[in-house]
């Protein structure tokens, strides 16, 4: 099943540590998105980039600037499932993020629309 919805991510604020059952595709609409990955890796997407988040891969989504970041997201799932699951903060990728050592990170809850 494909579910498509928009993510708005207000300035300062990140998705907290989780992870997406099935494959998402998605394309940035508005702001400039850092994601940080279970390993370290720190990827950046801009407005008008594209992204892959691919199944089970623990992440964390923050907007670093100063205007809301805006997703549109195609969620590729199974019947039943959730589209994210919280996940507890990687080591390394707390590190790659800056963010303190704790299950999750301050955050606000996602607009979806």
């Amino acid at each position: 099943m494909t579910v498509i919805r928009t993510v708005t991510i207000a300035p300062g604020a990140n998705t907290g540590w989780h992870y997406h059952p099935g494959r998402v595709e998605a394309v940035l609409l508005a702001g400039t998105l850092t994601r940080v990955l279970e390993d370290g890796t720190v990827e950046v997407t801009r407005t008008g980039e594209t992204l892959v988040e691919l199944p089970e891969q623990v992440h964390i989504g923050l907007n670093r600037g100063t205007e809301p970041v805006v997703i549109l997201a195609n969620y590729l799932v199974v019947d039943g499932c959730e589209l994210a699951v919280p996940a507890d903060a990687p080591k390394l990728g707390v590190a790659a993020a800056g963010l303190p050592v704790q299950r999750r990170g301050p955050r606000q809850p996602l607009a979806a629309s």
